[in-house]
């Protein structure tokens, strides 16, 4: 990471970590997300019973219990494919199945292959070095430290580059960022999603189209993949290693493409040999990370024979090879890479051998489409009387040092649009016992949400330049000591984001808390302690409290997870 960059980031680190005051960005940027088009993916993926492909429905139950009944997970769609048939999808609360979804770090395989097909063309190779391809990018310095670095190096995360998500986050030019900061290469992997991103810009540059155009043509319209939207750096580059909204069902179909070696409907899209190059281990990767090492972009088994793309907070298509089975999951787990328990039991239940077919079992068949309706229930009974009206026809205002930094966007959400609150100062509450209407306002935009009592109500909510859909669901409840209390979940469905705030009703006015999941603040000091050690110590270095771990977890909760003093305006 150069001085600049470095001064830079401090910064930004200085602002985001001030709960007290409201975070302004270092570059006027917001990731442009539109509203996400909803509907059937074209060209769906055949469906049938889990028999007719050798998987007994009351196997797929028993997996689906076990996800939901284990507490660390908080799983939000599921899809199991096996020789390209769908036996199961299902989604979790109020989340849904036909929405393009926030993919994280998985979309870096679909980078990947665009690379391939560049390869394939042979307008790339892997031995080619990285600086042939940019001959105006960097310094003299920053140059001779890269002249050894190859097209190999950056797909297989071997660059030791330090620009990264942190420091792209303080300047617009992404490219000239990671030339100027000193890549040593090597053997050694140190992941890096700018890695991913100057693969974004080399597909643009060798191909003379963005990556999105050029996968629409070369991939993604041959499969049916239509919706989708990837977000764009500054300059106009797709992000590459972030920032794909994509359906559940079209990453099926290119999870399928790679386990069937790049053949799609009897069309060679891409080499079976890049394929077998890019899912091979090029890459050791420490264990803390989880039981897979690196490929070409591309999470490799270490103990089966699998290929993942990963994105974290549980973001994955996972695919068994000897199988045929390819599960694909979106979550909102706390993890950064494959630590959470739902590695262990989708291998459990789906990384053994299979009879080709079973009988059919109708009885089975049922019990099963009845617990994926359950899986989606979100009703409750409609609120007492008494307690919505504890609630109805007033506003309450806060004057609360930390509301500067209080929004309502998931503070997760705000870092990755580059779209920060300027902070809650008033709430109030009206509708009915069957819709409520939630006013939470901000300086400077004001947000009515339509919460459904009974049952989620879903609408589209604009923060910034992005839009998000979200289903909302009140509560109107008492807490422990008897205080009425009003909960409303917001569920980022685009998104593995969930907001819940808690008005507290008290004799001296109201009390505000606000949390997320999945809970960054752990997630935040995992990746910084494991990931981003430079960072680590910037922020260690601005927050203070010296090397002790646990004060900056204590640090970073209070952002996370605010607790707000209101008064009843009168």
């Amino acid at each position: 990471m150069s001085l600049s960059s470095t001064n830079r980031s401090v910064q930004l680190l200085m602002r985001f970590s001030d709960g007290k005051t409201a975070t302004e960005p270092l570059i006027e940027y917001n990731a442009q997300k539109p509203c996400a088009p909803y509907g059937a993916s074209s060209q769906p993926l055949p469906r049938c019973t889990p028999e007719r492909q050798g998987i007994a429905s009351s196997h797929i139950a028993a997996f689906l219990h076990a996800l939901q009944n284990d507490p660390t997970l908080r799983m939000h769609s599921i899809m199991i494919v096996r020789n390209g048939h769908v036996l199961c999808e299902a989604a979790f609360g109020a989340q849904e199945l036909d929405l393009p979804r926030m993919t994280f770090s998985a979309c870096k395989s679909i980078t990947s292959l665009a690379v391939g097909i560049l390869m394939d063309d042979g307008l790339l190779h892997p031995d080619d070095r990285l600086i042939d391809h940019f001959p105006q990018e960097g310094n003299l310095v920053s140059r001779r430290l890269m002249k050894d670095i190859s097209i190999a190096d950056v797909l297989s995360m071997r660059t030791g580059n330090q620009f990264n998500e942190l420091s792209c986050m303080t300047q617009d030019d992404w490219v000239q960022g990671f030339f100027a900061s000193p890549g040593l290469g090597g053997e050694k992997f140190q992941y890096n999603s700018l890695n991913t991103y100057i693969l974004a810009a080399l597909v643009r540059r060798l191909s003379g189209e963005s990556l999105s155009s050029f996968l629409s043509k070369r991939l993604f319209s041959p499969m049916g993949i239509e919706n989708f939207h990837w977000e764009l750096c500054p300059s106009g580059t797709e992000k590459g290693g972030w920032g794909l909204y994509m359906r559940p069902e079209d990453l099926a179909k290119l999870g399928q493409l790679v386990a069937d070696g790049g053949v799609w409907k009897g069309r060679q899209l891409i080499s079976r040999q890049y394929l077998e190059q890019a899912t091979t281990a090029h890459a050791q990767v420490p264990e803390s990370y989880g039981d897979y090492n690196y490929g070409w972009q591309f999470w490799v088994g270490r103990n089966e024979r699998t290929v993942l793309f990963n994105g974290m907070l549980g973001q994955n298509v996972l695919c068994f090879l000897d199988n045929g089975i390819t599960v694909v999951s979106h979550a909102g787990n706390d993890e950064t890479f494959q630590q959470s328990n739902y590695f262990k039991l989708v291998s459990r239940f789906f990384g053994g051998s299979f009879s080709a077919r079973l009988p059919a079992d109708l009885a089975e068949a049922r019990q099963l489409k009845r617990l994926i309706r359950q899986l989606g229930s979100c009703r409750e009974k409609l609120p007492d009387k008494t307690l919505f009206s504890c609630f109805a026809g007033k506003r309450f205002v806060t004057a609360s040092p930390r509301a500067a930094s209080t929004g309502l966007l998931p503070l997760t959400l705000q870092a990755v649009q580059n779209c920060y609150t300027k902070g809650v100062c008033a709430i109030a509450v009206g509708g009915d016992r069957d819709l409520a209407e939630i006013f939470y306002e901000e300086r400077g935009c004001l947000y009515q949400i339509h919460a459904g009592t009974k049952e989620p109500c879903v609408q589209t909510l604009q923060f910034g330049q992005s839009a998000f859909r979200v289903a909302a669901q009140a509560r109107f409840t008492t807490d422990e000591d008897d205080r009425p209390v009003l909960r409303l979940q917001l569920d980022f469905l685009e998104t593995p984001c969930q907001r819940v705030l808690k008005l507290i009703l008290t004799p001296n006015g109201a009390i505000l808390k606000q949390t997320e999941t999945p809970c960054m603040d752990d997630v935040l000091t995992t990746l910084l302690t494991t990931v981003y050690p430079t960072a680590n110590t910037l922020l260690k270095t601005v927050l203070g409290g010296g090397e002790d771990d646990d004060y900056l977890q204590w640090k970073m909760s209070l952002l996370f997870a605010p607790t707000l003093r209101f008064t009843e305006e009168e």
